[in-house]
């Protein structure tokens, strides 16, 4: 057909180019820097290798090799910045710069060898760090214990809190520096409640504790303490504080009334200290130190004397290399149980109590044929209901081999007391925290929150039970009834297990309960610890039990086994192991040290240190609270922690 409209016709249009975006060759840029960051690990991890077992040759890494010889007129030096622990491994990632604590036993050990050590002139005390009651009074005593060899001790306080001048006390002289500050205050506590916060966010927390003294969750329940946490948190602190200022009175002289006046002032300045005669002059720690150089050495007229010191960390790790005064004809083991008690497992480095690492420990230790007796070492706060249980059990289980003991530290309360229990003997020092033997479950609900976010919430239900204690809907009285029937079956065979144990009835032991926590003074007045005691002294009933001679040392087997530092570096990098509680363990050790090695310096450390020390137990206990709660429903847990 013609084209007639008189235009000249148009070639075709070619199709348009097409508009997809041609593909770029994706990068694989990611390869090379994963390729040099596995390097760079690796080169690391050699290098840490490298300079853990040149530093271990040389000195003191990880506490674990001979620190080397100990010269004579040498002062021991007792520092505590860095905390004392009851069992911890050495960090292979300080690179020489060890910043682990000294472990209780390793210095109770060392103040004694160091009382008959002609080496060793005199002890020099510096105030610092944050100790538990009970293991700073198991020094206090042994510091005391080594004066009468004759030996000086004396104590520099740059400043401090009560709880350094406690320590202090003991010595033969009390120096500050001109510009120091002491607190010496008188004792009390501190609670924080969350009640305002959940309610402001639309949380309630539905509470079933067995029984009134059982107070743990009353954090998130209430906006102050009930009369009975109150009264117990009371007689605590009134039992700490006559402690401290019968401590004080004998130490410095003084009448016990005039303490007790002194501290109600609180803090002092240097000319009031020594006004109050609480200290006995003014001197720089290096002013100290030539002085006491001058004293064990009256013939050094040199303007500037050096006095020649060593650590308690490197005594101790000399004292471990003394093979000559051990009797190996007797052995014992001493497993450590510190933290809060979890299910599973876990690294065993004192970061908490994994049942399943625990009951590992305690066979391993029961089928070592070498050893005699064991001494289960607790400083626990409780934690999980069944995983206390699981431990229970097995202890019941090692008994019929071999006798098994219960050594209590700052805190042996609620599951804590619960483990010990089942052994054979219980000592517990008349400071530790035990008892709150009760039961708490606390379960929150946000059905609130979920109103005030705008999210609805629809079921669908194919039974009565379906929705039981769903956090996102109202808990119904059917619901509590049922937790309530299945909570109290639960305290009822806590309290029926520590009637067994102690030889009582069920209602009169049901009257020590109550979730009540007690001294370990008031604990052994009412039959529920056998003996009062610390570490040495429950080593030396084992000794009298396997019928050791009391004036040599056993060989000792501690369970988690101490590792070299090259040991704990391979472990960590044993990821074929088929064994799938070491691979959690291994995962465990190498965050925890990673994180100790990476953390320092960093604003979040920085924040946290700046908080008060009883702020930060306070948050950690509640942490260890929550993260048992998100797994289980039921804790045997303290009901707070009591700043030191």
């Amino acid at each position: 057909m013609q084209d007639t409209s008189g235009q000249i016709p148009l070639p075709p249009v070619p199709p348009p180019p097409s508009m997809q975006i041609p593909q770029r060759k994706r990068s694989r840029w990611w390869i090379p820097l994963a390729i040099i960051g596995g390097l760079l690990i690796i080169l690391i991890l050699a290098v840490g290798v490298i300079m853990s077992v040149f530093v271990s040759s040389i000195g003191d890494f990880g506490g674990k090799k001979d620190a080397g010889p100990i010269q004579k007129k040498t002062v021991l030096v007792l520092d505590f910045s860095r905390g004392v622990g009851e069992y911890s491994q050495p960090n292979p990632f300080a690179f020489g710069n060890n910043k682990n604590t000294t472990d209780l036993l390793d210095i109770l050990t060392a103040l004694k060898d160091a009382k008959t050590d002609d080496k060793i002139e005199g002890i020099l005390i510096k105030a610092g760090g944050v100790v538990g009651t009970t293991k700073l009074t198991e020094i206090r005593d042994a510091v005391g214990e080594f004066k009468k060899s004759g030996k000086f001790v004396y104590a520099f306080m740059e400043g401090g809190t009560k709880q350094h001048y406690y320590l202090a006390s003991i010595a033969d002289s009390i120096f500050v520096p001109q510009d120091g500050i002491v607190e010496f205050n008188s004792f009390g506590a501190t609670g924080m409640f969350f009640k305002q916060l959940g309610d402001k966010l639309g949380v309630a927390w539905h509470v079933e504790q067995f029984e009134e003294y059982k107070s743990a969750a009353e954090m998130t329940s209430r906006e102050n303490w009930s009369a009975p946490a109150k009264q117990e948190v009371r007689e605590l602190l009134e039992a700490r504080q006559n402690t401290f200022i019968e401590a004080v009175a004998q130490g410095r002289k003084l009448d016990r009334a005039e303490v007790f006046r002194l501290m109600q002032t609180g803090v002092y300045i240097p000319d009031s200290l020594l006004k109050y005669k609480l200290i006995d002059g003014f001197l720089r720690e290096d002013d100290l130190k030539e002085r006491i150089a001058r004293r064990i050495d009256p013939t050094d007229t040199t303007a500037h004397p050096k006095l020649r010191t060593t650590s308690i960390n490197k005594y101790a790790a000399r004292d471990r290399d003394v093979k000559e005064e051990v009797d190996k004809s007797h052995g014992i083991a001493i497993v450590y149980a510190t933290g809060a008690i979890n299910g599973g497992t876990g690294s065993g480095s004192g970061d908490g109590i994994y049942s399943r690492t625990l009951i590992k420990n305690l066979r391993k230790a029961a089928e070592n044929e070498k050893v005699e007796a064991i001494l289960l070492r607790i400083d626990s706060p409780g934690g999980s209901a069944s995983a206390s249980d699981d431990i229970w059990n097995t202890i019941r289980e090692i008994r019929k081999k071999k006798p098994v003991y219960a050594s209590m530290s700052d805190v042996a309360a609620s599951g804590g007391y619960y483990i010990a229990m089942a052994c054979d003997t219980i000592i517990a020092h008349p400071s530790t925290i035990t008892g709150s033997i009760g039961v708490i479950m606390a379960i929150p609900n946000i059905s609130g929150t979920m109103g005030k976010i705008g999210i609805t919430i629809d079921t669908i239900s194919l039974g009565q039970s379906a929705h039981f204690m769903n956090s996102t809907l109202p808990f119904t009285d059917q619901d509590k009834a049922k937790l309530r029937e299945f909570g109290a079956g639960i305290y009822h065979r806590f309290v029926q297990k520590v009637a067994d144990a102690r030889k009582k009835d069920f209602e009169s032991t049901r009257l020590l309960a109550r979730g009540r926590v007690w001294t370990g003074q008031a604990a052994f007045e009412r039959g529920l610890v056998d003996v009062q005691g610390g570490f040495q002294d429950a080593l030396a009933l084992i000794k009298k039990r396997i019928g050791a001679d009391p004036t040599k040392k056993l060989s000792v087997y501690t369970y988690p086994e101490k590792m070299e530092t090259i040991d704990i570096i391979l472990k960590m990098l044993d990821i074929d192991s088929d064994d799938e509680d070491a691979k959690a363990t291994q995962n465990q050790v190498l965050s925890s040290l990673l994180q100790k090695s990476v953390s320092p310096g960093m604003p979040v450390e920085e924040l946290w240190n700046s908080m008060p020390a009883d702020v930060r137990k306070s948050m950690l206990h509640t942490a260890a609270m929550a993260d048992i709660g998100t797994k289980e429903r039921t804790m045997l847990m303290m009901p707070f922690v009591i700043s030191d």
